[in-house]
């Protein structure tokens, strides 16, 4: 797996993120941390906006390719 198809998927999910940012954390292509701003998590408690982002990649992590997931998320206000 690499950082640029889950960018990809990030994107799909997420079309008006207004930050998006995917980083192979170990150079291994299966530990990540991906940060998502966007006004879709505004008024979201933190726990439901990672659940999204876990959506959005759910085929990678049910199949193995990402191995470690970090996640951070924030809305615009």
């Amino acid at each position: 797996m690499d950082a640029g198809t889950i960018r990809v998927l990030l994107e799909e999910a997420f079309p008006d993120a207004s930050e998006l940012d995917v980083e192979d954390r170990t150079g291994t292509g299966d530990h990540f941390q991906v940060t998502v701003v966007s006004a879709d998590f505004d008024g979201i408690p933190l726990l439901d906006q990672h659940r999204r982002v876990n959506e959005a990649l759910a085929a990678p992590l049910s199949d193995g390719s990402i191995h470690e997931l970090r996640i951070k998320t924030k809305g615009l206000t």
